[in-house]
């Protein structure tokens, strides 16, 4: 009996305390729900008193206002990109240099006895011009140029009679063509007055006119460059310079022109150094 009124009493205790959860439940229900109404109402009486020609501009409003800050924004980045675009093209240049050059003498070994049979000599100095393209990161340039030097081949000594050769002057004329990749270091970028140094790859193509017991000659040889000078901007961008630069070339070969199967080889190659003013124009 006992037993029977306590399982009773748990039965109305559980009963009591769910009827109590879902009476709770349903009175935030209600609560909410006429809370929404409410706002909805509110929202309903305040679009009834607005006049529909100012509503719909309201509404509008937002539309409109994202669209036109769409547009500025893609006019500021086609402003930005033409800006970038111009900052990039002024950052080009144009060089023009001119000098002279001092075309080093070299020694002509014979391949096969791995002697040298005479010296060709260059006994007075050449000249040189130089033309480029390059771009300014800063301190550092990059730049493609094409250099010319001529001068003549004067005289060439023979060594197993020490007998010197004379050049006329309508022979033993030399043209050498330079195509150099170079990158050089300004020191104080963006200065009027900044030294700065330049390392360069290429090659050259040298054409020697003909000369007594030795036949006109074409050659192309591998060449490094070494500069360092000093750059003035004197006005808007536009810089004057002096530098001094030398020239390594490769060694080639050529034969005697005597039909002989000797190859000879000019150990020096067309090794130069000299000195040059020069112009360079910012685009």
């Amino acid at each position: 009996m006992i037993h029977r009124k306590i399982l009773f009493l748990i039965f109305f205790l559980n009963f009591f305390l769910s009827s109590c959860a879902l009476i709770n439940q349903d009175i935030k229900h209600n609560v909410v729900k006429k809370t929404k109404i409410s706002e909805e109402k509110k929202i309903a009486k305040f679009l009834e008193e607005k006049d529909p020609k100012n509503l719909k501009a309201e509404l509008n409003f937002s539309e409109k206002n994202t669209k036109e800050i769409k547009l500025i924004k893609m006019k500021i980045n086609n402003n930005e990109k033409v800006e970038n675009i111009s900052k990039s093209i002024k950052n080009f240049y144009l060089n023009f240099a001119f000098g002279y050059s001092n075309l080093e003498n070299y020694d002509v070994y014979n391949t096969s006895t791995n002697k040298a049979i005479w010296d060709d000599r260059y006994t007075e100095l050449g000249y040189t011009n130089e033309i480029g393209l390059g771009y300014d990161f800063g301190k550092i340039r990059t730049e493609i140029s094409y250099a010319q030097e001529n001068g003549r081949f004067d005289e060439y000594l023979t060594y197993f009679d020490k007998s010197i050769t004379k050049i006329g002057d309508d022979r033993g004329k030399l043209h050498k063509d330079f195509y150099i990749i170079n990158t050089y270091y300004d020191f104080r970028s963006r200065k009027k007055i900044s030294p700065f140094i330049g390392l360069g790859i290429g090659f050259v193509n040298s054409v020697q006119d003909s000369a007594p017991f030795i036949p006109e000659y074409v050659r192309q040889a591998f060449v490094l460059q070494l500069k360092g000078g000093l750059s003035y901007e004197f006005y808007n961008k536009n810089v004057i310079y002096v530098e001094g630069f030398i020239r390594n070339a490769k060694s080639h070969t050529t034969n005697d022109g005597l039909g002989t199967p000797y190859i000879y080889e000019a150990k020096d190659g067309f090794d130069s150094s000299g000195i040059q003013m020069g112009f360079r124009r910012i685009l």
